[in-house]
């Protein structure tokens, strides 16, 4: 509490200089002395055009040509660049998993869940998460929201939104870029764009693809060991191979009616990151017996690992219309996507634990309809969204195989937990849901100048949601891999083995529903025409989901979580524009956050409250017309309520209830991040100019699950000690041309970017990060 009451006092000595406040010029425009300063970004955070320095909420926006010098290509490389998010997958690039300001998904990967920061594409929700990991091109800007999202945005989430606005045509002349660039590990690298107008200032087309490779960064090391992958050879683990394309038409028939319809389409086929293990026997033995000596930190021996293959397209129509007094806008969206993972985790010729298949399919449609006024002081938006989405999961779990050679043919007695004093057999079941939503919203928010300064927002949302599961079982097979009993099995899903017995008899589809309010309320004060304070109270909700990996039981459904968030914040530019300074207090209570639970193999979702407080600094300034620094600061205190236990039954439990989890730490909420910017101009030519910039990001200690160092017997329950990255590009710019050379992870740092407790199999998961990369890239302008 003491490092809040900390920021609260830079909070307090910056705005308390109203003096320095006013040398700023107006937002937007060039000061009397001509000077630009640190430039303005306009967002869409609010559903509307405006100033991100005018917009009373946290929202950090990264525009092209900062994407473009930070090397952002994927959404991992957005590790490190916003204060207090956090990006980590156990599939790498394929599944982001983000975490911002503590909620996240923490440690659960099931598909068919909802992230609690909901991302979207040209403001159409992406409910699908492995499509968070399509490639990043030709965009015009990034915003990321922090706090509950309960009022404007298409779905309600707890943690904050990602938008991920791309380039549309501008109607005016042609234009387009070719860049490709070529690195260490075989990264090879091309993004194209062309524009063409058709109709002066009525309609235009825009094409853009792009194309990335990059080898393995996880050493296949089976034949060290005497054996074979038969999936991908001698290949590396832990590859980039993807190709992504995007066709806009952009019309424009009269000066009141704007349409945009894109169509887009990503295509992902890496070799899948089959991890790092850590053998937790005192001779570094597995179940089965085999050692694994002289295995490196970036080193597996997975014989079971495929390529993950992760594809969607869909398209989007866009419609600005408007009326008068009044804007109308229609969003509407269509997606679909499927996902493919075969997923070795044992990282070793041991039959110990396999998924294949590991698939799912997707498919969404949205549509947001709301009107904007704006008149007299007054602004008003409301509207209504409609959205549907299904995600159909086929699952093949392989534990333990080798108690199937141990125990001979025919056997069925998965894990010794059917019949006590049979020999074991493995688990190998086959499992299969269909998990559909429905929402239904209606959302108003105005906007009310109380006085020339003074701003009070109100905006509320009703929303209704219905999910539903339906077409489910689990099939158990025996030692001989064949079918033997259903665990459990819906109507007509069943089709699999027909004739076999099921254990809890057929189980009714299963509906849950829930009608929430939600929404915010933010008082905003302009100090000066260039500094601002304001205060806001938000709630949100992420809707509930079943559990997407259950063998045994029944998926177990958890109900939705809430956010109720206070912020305080201020935004302030100095000295000419040449200094911009924005920061925020906030205090979050948490409820009903969506956990995984691991018990014996066995995945369950449970439910844990707490809460989390912290505060935030970001720093823009050009200290001179060649220097241009960014800096920014956050501190994060997580911690579960007290009287919370997980984990009945295990052995690192004391108590009968489970493991105690009161003063824990959320996962992925690292108390401190920070990250200091650099760039310098070399060299200032008429039309050209050479550029140096670097890139400091500094993470406190990680932990991977809820438990923190309570249950783990092995190196997990450290967490990831604080460690800091380094990049660094030369770059030369000109009219019609630029180049640069480029290194990341300049000291070639090992970290684990995601940790797993797998101890009831005999050991520790983890996903590092990646190694020291570096490479040339060149574009040419037209």
């Amino acid at each position: 509490m003491k490092t809040l009451l900390a920021g609260s006092g830079v909070l307090l000595a910056v705005v308390a200089s109203p003096a320095l406040a006013q040398q700023a010029g107006g937002q937007g425009a060039e000061s009397e002395s001509g000077n630009v300063g640190v430039g303005d970004i306009v967002v869409t955070a609010n559903r509307r055009s405006e100033n991100l320095q005018k917009v009373p909420v946290t929202v950090a926006a990264l525009g092209a040509s900062e994407l473009e010098a930070k090397g952002v290509s994927d959404a991992t490389a957005l590790n490190g660049i916003v204060p207090n998010l956090r990006v980590n997958s156990p599939f790498s690039e394929t599944q982001p998993n983000f975490t911002v300001r503590g909620i996240g998904v923490a440690n659960e990967f099931n598909p068919n869940a909802q992230s609690p920061i909901g991302v979207y594409f040209d403001e159409v929700y992406q409910g699908f998460r492995a499509s968070h990991g399509a490639a990043l091109f030709d965009l015009e800007r990034i915003e990321v929201l922090k706090g509950p999202q309960g009022t404007l945005y298409g779905r309600n989430t707890t943690g904050g939104a990602i938008n991920i606005i791309t380039r549309r045509p501008e109607l005016s002349g042609a234009n387009g870029y070719l860049t490709a660039g070529y690195g260490n590990y075989n990264r090879f690298t091309m993004t194209a764009a062309a524009e063409a107008t058709l109709v002066e200032d009525r309609l235009g087309v825009r094409a853009a693809v792009t194309r990335l490779y990059r080898d393995g960064v996880i050493r296949n090391v089976t034949g060290r060991y005497g054996a074979a992958n038969p999936y991908v050879g001698n290949k590396d683990y832990d590859s980039i191979d993807s190709w992504a394309g995007r066709l806009t038409v952009r019309a424009r028939p009269t000066e009141t009616l704007d349409m945009t319809l894109r169509g887009y389409f990503s295509n992902q086929k890496p070799i899948g990151t089959t991890g790092v293990v850590v053998q937790l026997s005192p001779g570094g033995a597995d179940l089965s017996g085999r050692t694994l000596p002289g295995l490196g930190e970036r080193e597996s021996a997975a014989t079971n690992q495929g390529r993950y293959r992760t594809k969607s397209w869909g398209v989007s129509l866009k419609t600005d219309w408007a009326l008068g007094a009044v804007d109308l806008t229609s969003v509407t969206g269509y997606d679909h996507g499927s996902l493919n993972q075969p997923f070795d985790f044992d990282g070793s010729p041991s039959l110990i634990g396999q998924w294949d298949p590991n698939t799912a399919k997707f498919r969404s449609v949205g549509q947001d309809l709301h009107a904007t006024y704006e008149g007299g002081g007054f602004k008003l938006i409301g509207g209504v969204y409609y959205g549907w989405q299904r995600v159909d999961l086929l699952n093949r779990y392989f534990y333990l195989g080798v108690f199937n050679d141990l125990a001979g043919p025919g056997q069925f007695n998965p894990a010794g937990q059917f019949f006590p004093g049979l020999p074991p057999t493995a688990i190998d079941a086959r499992q299969q849901m269909r998990q559909s939503q429905s929402t239904y919203a209606a959302y108003l928010e105005a906007e009310i100048r109380l006085a020339e300064r003074v701003k009070l927002t109100l905006g509320g949302r009703l929303t209704h949601e219905k999910v539903g599961l339906t077409d489910f079982s689990s099939l158990l097979y025996d030692s001989s891999r064949n079918p033997a009993l259903y665990t459990y099995s819906s109507s007509g899903a069943n089709s699999a083995a027909p004739g076999a017995p099921v254990l809890t008899g057929i189980v009714p589809d299963v509906t849950r529903k829930i009608t929430e309010p939600t929404g915010r309320a933010i008082l905003s004060y302009e100090v000066t025409d260039s500094a601002m304070l304001y205060a806001s109270y938000s709630h949100g909700y992420r809707s509930g989901s079943f559990n997407g990996q259950s063998i045994v039981p029944v998926p177990n459904f958890v109900p939705a979580e809430f956010a109720d968030a206070l912020e305080a914040g201020f935004k302030a530019r100095f000295f000419d524009n040449d200094l911009q300074i924005n920061g925020a207090l906030f205090y979050n209570k948490y409820k009903g956050q969506q956990v995984q639970e691991i018990q014996n193999g066995a995945a369950f979702l449970r439910s844990l409250n707490g809460r989390m407080y912290g505060f935030e600094l970001d720093l823009k300034a050009l200290p001179h017309p060649r220097v241009r620094l960014e800096a920014s600061l956050g501190y994060l205190n997580t911690r579960y309520d007290d009287g919370q236990f997980l984990a009945p039954g295990d052995p690192a439990a004391t108590d009968p209830r489970g493991i105690a989890l009161g003063g824990n730490a959320f996962p992925f909420a690292p108390q401190w991040t920070a990250s200091f910017s650099p760039a310098f101009t070399l060299a200032q030519f008429d039309r050209s100019s050479v550029t140096l910039q670097g890139d400091v990001t500094y993470v406190s200690r990680q932990y991977f699950d809820p438990f923190n160092d309570r249950q783990a017997a092995g190196p997990l329950r450290e967490g990831q000690r604080g460690y800091a990255l380094a990049n660094a590009s030369l770059r030369y710019d000109a009219e019609a041309f630029s180049a640069s050379f480029w290194v990341r992870n300049l000291f070639d740092k090992y970290y684990n970017a995601y940790g797993l407790n797998i101890e009831s199999f005999g050991f520790d998961f983890f996903t590092p990060g990646a190694p020291r990369t570096y490479g040339v890239e060149a574009t040419i302008r037209f």
